[in-house]
Formats: structure tokens, C-alpha cells, sequence
């Protein structure tokens, strides 16, 4: 019985965390190096800046585009006047928009989407990673859950063609935030 309350209590640490993060907005950075980062997504998206691990304890931590409506009401079009790139996405209920991140650091990010039915069988996407933007550079992010989760970065570049980019899976800052 008291294994049972202790796995009780620590669990709803976590959850709390978890909550956090789908019921707050990122914060852009107010100074310092930045760079532009366009989220395409028919899921939620959630950045964590200055980490290479996810902790929704950072500051300004939070969702940055969601396809639904209720979560930190991130799901608007706003742009920052980045260029266009050459993908097309073709996808229904796409949130799509522009933010400023912190450049030469790293930034965490977690990307999930509500689990889907097809042909009886059920799948949802769930991805943690990570990159570290350039400074000044501007960079487009396609998460997308369509039975197969795609991850895609690419830094965009006005005069040239657009250059794909790596990301690196990321884990949990705090073993117990996975409660």
C-alpha cells in the first residue's frame, strides 16, 4: 500500500509538468542572438530553449504551434516574414507559424499528435529532439503525423536553395517527468 501511494504521489509531479507544458505558450526571447523558426505541424509542438534535453520547467518554455484549439491558443498564422521554401505540404488542419528562438544554444523540442484510427489499427506520433539555430538564420520545421511521424528541418536560405538540416534525438531532462 505504501509502494502504491509513493508511485501515486511522485506520478502526479509529473503530470503536473506535463500540464504545464500543453496549457503554456512558448516565450520568444526579449534579447540577445536569434534566429527565425516557421512550425508546420498537424500536431503540437512544444519548444524548450537553452536545453538539450526536454524540462518544462525552463523559462518560456511552452507550446509553440498546435493544430487543435484549447492548448496555449498557439494554433494562429502569424509570420515574421520568412521566406517561402520549395516543400509543399498537403495536409489537412495544419497550424503553421513564425517565431523567434535563441541562436547558438540549444533548443529541445517535443512534437505529438492525438492518436489516430486507420484500417482498425490505432497510432498516434510522439518525437523529443533537438538542434542549435544559427544566428540570423531562418529555418522551417514540417511535424507531421500521417501514420508515419516526419520530422524535417531545413535552413531556409533567400538566395539559394533550401539546405536540410539534422536533429538529434532528445531525451528527458528529469527521469521522473516521463510520470
Amino acid at each position: 500500500m505504501l509502494i502504491a501511494g509513493l508511485a501515486f504521489a511522485v506520478s502526479g509531479c509529473g503530470n503536473i509538468s506535463n500540464i504545464r507544458a500543453y496549457s503554456t505558450a512558448y516565450v520568444e526571447p526579449a534579447s540577445g542572438n536569434t534566429a527565425r523558426l516557421r512550425v508546420i505541424t498537424n500536431g503540437m509542438a512544444c519548444g524548450v530553449p537553452g536545453r538539450d534535453c526536454i524540462d518544462w520547467r525552463v523559462p518560456g518554455a511552452g507550446v509553440m504551434a498546435v493544430s487543435e484549439s484549447g492548448f496555449a491558443d498557439q494554433n494562429n498564422c502569424r509570420s515574421l516574414g520568412m521566406p517561402e521554401s520549395n516543400r509543399r505540404v498537403q495536409a489537412q488542419e495544419l497550424a503553421r507559424t513564425e517565431l523567434k528562438v535563441p541562436a547558438g544554444k540549444p533548443f529541445a523540442m517535443n512534437f505529438q499528435s492525438e492518436g489516430h484510427v486507420s484500417a482498425g489499427y490505432s497510432y498516434s506520433c510522439q518525437q523529443t529532439f533537438r538542434f542549435t539555430p544559427k544566428v540570423g538564420q531562418d529555418y522551417e520545421l514540417i511535424l507531421l503525423d500521417g501514420g508515419q511521424c516526419l520530422v524535417a528541418l531545413q535552413r531556409l536560405n533567400p538566395t539559394g536553395k533550401p539546405e536540410n538540416e539534422p536533429v538529434e534525438k532528445a531525451g528527458l531532462c528529469r527521469a521522473l517527468d516521463v510520470f
